[in-house]
């Protein structure tokens, strides 16, 4: 192997890990689907250097952790918010305001921001629906907490995803065969 060949090789796998790194942190903040951007930086490594190198086993072990950890993340509020009791409307209001509030503290202040205003808003739409319905802050608080007990599995669905994606990734490049 020449040298220019490992330093392209070296310089694949940096920027492929790297990519991987930046999803890993986003698979704890929201605002960009983590496991989609470690998996498309496995899909990057692969694509250059060659299928051989990583696999198809690994290709599809990655895709399905991938596809995981994304549908968990979205549907784990919601099911938590139905299981504390919440109505279609408390989720649906609450899916909307946590847009608008998300949407607006992002342009006002940062990304991460407009993260903890869509966590707000989405939280404040489930508790003020269930208010409005029932006239009774327990259950209403009780669906609440339904709703941020699913938002928390479903983040650490996430996180567990993504941590498992990039150490079959490395176990794949440094270790099997």
């Amino acid at each position: 192997m020449d040298t220019i060949d490992l330093y392209s090789q070296s310089s694949i796998l940096f920027l492929s890990l790297f990519v991987m790194l930046v999803g890993l942190i986003f698979t704890v903040i929201p605002p960009l689907p983590g496991t989609i951007i470690i998996w498309a930086g496995a899909i990057f490594y692969g694509w250059v250097l060659g299928w051989d190198k990583l696999g198809w086993l690994t290709i599809g072990l990655l895709t399905v952790l991938m596809i995981v950890g994304v549908v968990v993340d979205l549907v784990a509020g919601h099911f938590g918010a139905k299981m504390g009791g919440a109505s279609c409307l408390a989720i649906a209001v609450g899916a909307v305001f946590g847009l608008i509030l998300g949407i607006i503290a992002s342009l006002i202040g940062t990304p991460i921001l407009g993260c903890l205003g869509g966590l707000i808003g989405m939280v404040g739409g489930v508790l003020w629906i269930e208010w409005q319905r029932n006239k009774d802050w327990e259950t209403a608080m009780r669906a609440t907490k339904g709703y941020i007990a699913g938002t928390v599995a479903g983040m650490m669905a996430r996180a567990t995803s993504g941590v498992l994606m990039l150490g079959i990734f490395l176990a794949r490049v440094y270790w099997w065969p």
